[in-house]
């Protein structure tokens, strides 16, 4: 981990009362720490200085958490928001991490825990950092970085290079997980924009109101708690592209707006009269059919012909199962534990990720990988640290995946007692069906139910059948 003097954090919110311990903490490892009231003045500070962290509540006297990490990741991508949540907040965590945040803290955090977690936090800083490194080297190398060889790949490959040659709008369309962000930013990054900036905004994460704001920006006291004016993505990412992810959600009345500044290459501020010229290429990703969002009347039909200039379909990844195992062995190499040897994948559990049909796709075959490596201390990764949804749908029957960075105080041992237990319930004591789905024999899995049993666990029932 870096030097604390140069790890930056933002405290977000009033957070004295519930969270005094972590300040403290804080403040005894040195950290570089800013303070921010609301969500506005993080914003604003967000704008003038660059952090590693941003610590938020779920909720803001201003805006949510949610909006927050949004505006946030598009004014620093490198920044990991870390979301304090309390006791009865803890059915929105799930939402919080797929939304993008690095973690969640409980009151009652474990310090030790914690310290590991922001040192995960620094080294994925580092890793994106070098990650861009790479994307402009593409460029320069005339190369494109996607992991694969069949021809739905290969030909994915093509009309990238093609169409980052064009200055068109190009709209990008595929399932949930497929990598519409990075063929936007590889399409940016082959460009003649590629030394301008690439922006990417979720249009389903925001209101209207602050869809706009986060646009066109504002001027100053163009509404409370305006304090002075806000350059909008139009005008940041003047010269390059700005990625509307999710453009299907764009309510009609951003719609329009929309449309009108792909017209007339002019935008005004919230709040402003002035008309501002800009140069932006529109790269738009969405899951949806939008020529059947276009007759269900959800969707524009000028703003869609405006849009699909130029249109790139991503393959789902059950379509290009021969890229598979190659992915497996990249998400591999990416997760490997320092000083550690790299882990492999024995047969059956290759055969088994193969056949998955991956309903979301790329991202969840990696976050599949992650969540493997997390649960497996062998030299290679088995049947039983998988997750159970991936079995033969006869047999297997899903466990909820068990994440360790939400119980910290919890040990690998501890996750790999609650999923054997698990299963073995799921399968009403059945020790042949449970040995199966977790890729080891009957004996074994005796061996380690006695040793529960020896450790004082209640495992009476399960020992008989």
């Amino acid at each position: 981990m870096k030097s604390r003097q140069e790890f930056k954090i933002l405290l977000t919110g009033s957070i004295e009362h519930s969270y005094a311990h972590l300040i403290h903490f804080l403040e005894d490892q040195d950290f570089l720490i800013t303070r921010a009231a609301s969500g506005s003045q993080a914003l604003e500070l967000l704008q003038t200085d660059r952090f590693n962290i941003l610590f938020s509540p779920l909720d803001l006297a201003d805006m949510s958490g949610k909006e927050l990490m949004v505006f946030a990741k598009t004014q620093q991508t490198d920044l990991e928001i870390f979301f304090l949540v309390n006791a009865d907040e803890i059915c929105e965590v799930v939402d919080m991490m797929m939304a993008g945040g690095f973690a969640c803290l409980p009151p009652n955090f474990n310090s030790k825990w914690l310290e590991e977690t922001l040192n995960k936090a620094s080294a994925k800083t580092l890793q994106r950092r070098k990650l861009r490194k790479r994307h402009q080297e593409i460029r320069k190398h005339k190369g494109i970085q996607f992991i694969g060889q069949t021809p739905a790949i290969v030909k994915l490959k093509s009309d990238i290079t093609e169409v980052a040659q064009i200055e068109s709008n190009v709209l990008i369309t595929g399932e949930t997980g497929t990598g519409k962000e990075l063929v936007a930013s590889t399409i940016h990054a082959l460009s003649k924009r590629s030394s301008k900036r690439f922006l990417p905004i979720n249009c389903s994460a925001l209101t209207e109101d602050l869809m706009l704001n986060e646009l066109f920006g504002h001027e100053k006291e163009a509404f409370t708690g305006a304090s002075k004016f806000r350059t909008g993505l139009f005008e940041s990412a003047n010269g390059g592209c700005l990625l509307l992810d999710e453009i299907g959600e764009l309510p009609m009345v951003m719609q329009a707006k929309l449309l009108r500044v792909l017209q007339e290459k002019q935008i005004i501020r919230v709040g402003g009269t002035k008309q501002i010229d800009i140069d932006v290429r529109i790269l738009a990703a969405t899951n949806r059919d939008l020529q059947e969002e276009v007759q269900n009347k959800n969707f524009r039909q000028d703003l869609f012909y405006r849009l699909n200039v130029v249109s790139i379909e991503i393959p789902p990844l059950r379509w290009r199962r021969d890229d598979i195992p190659l992915l497996i062995h990249h998400f591999l190499s990416k997760y490997q534990v320092e000083g550690q040897e790299l882990r492999s994948i024995s047969p059956e559990a290759m055969e088994i990720l193969v056949a998955y049909d991956y309903p979301g796709n790329v991202r969840e075959l990696e976050n599949i990988i992650e969540r493997s490596l997390a649960m497996c201390r062998d030299e290679e990764i088995r049947p039983f640290h998988l997750p159970a949804e991936l079995g033969n749908s006869t047999t297997a029957m899903f466990i909820p995946p068990l994440d360790a960075s939400l119980f910290p105080e919890q040990t690998l041992a501890e996750h790999e007692r609650k999923y054997i237990l698990s299963a073995l319930n799921r399968f009403a004591g059945n020790k042949t069906r449970t040995a199966k789905l977790l890729g080891i024999d009957r004996v074994s899995l005796w061996r380690k139910l006695k040793r529960y049993q020896e450790q004082g666990f209640d495992v009476s029932h399960t020992l008989v059948k």
